[in-house]
């Protein structure tokens, strides 16, 4: 199996997904404010991981989980009717980490450039006074 059509199908499952999402086809309350990031299907076209975030506290991730698990058969079902493959991947959701990673090196980055301009500042403000005595 190419690796290009690997590719299509993960591409294929990932809008479907956010399409159902998004058309509100899963009636679920969990299911709201996700965000289908990646979706990576094995070689054999079998199995297919399903990478995805939400902004919210681990509770809510929790919520949106079991969410998820509990509407992957209907999920599959659908993808098997849009997908017209002899067999239809089976679908795991895994909880996608690195927009929280980014955002949290953000801060850091942040916070090392604050520190930074406050001693530039003070150690200007001391060169100025020393050669000011």
């Amino acid at each position: 199996m190419s690796s290009k059509r690997v590719l299509q199908v993960g591409e294929q499952i990932r809008e479907h997904i956010a399409m159902m999402l998004i058309r509100g086809e899963l009636s679920d309350p969990r299911l709201k404010n996700i965000t289908i990031n990646a979706v990576k299907v094995s070689p054999d076209l079998q199995l297919a991981r399903v990478y995805y975030s939400v902004m919210g506290s681990p509770a809510e991730r929790a919520a949106v989980d079991k969410g998820l698990k509990q509407a992957s058969g209907f999920i599959r079902r659908s993808l098997g009717d849009t997908l017209k493959m002899r067999y239809t991947p089976v679908i795991n959701f895994f909880f996608d980490e690195s927009i929280e990673r980014a955002a949290r090196i953000s801060e850091i980055i942040e916070t090392v450039k604050q520190e930074d301009a406050q001693a530039s500042a003070s150690l200007g403000t001391t060169a100025e006074e020393s050669e000011q005595d």
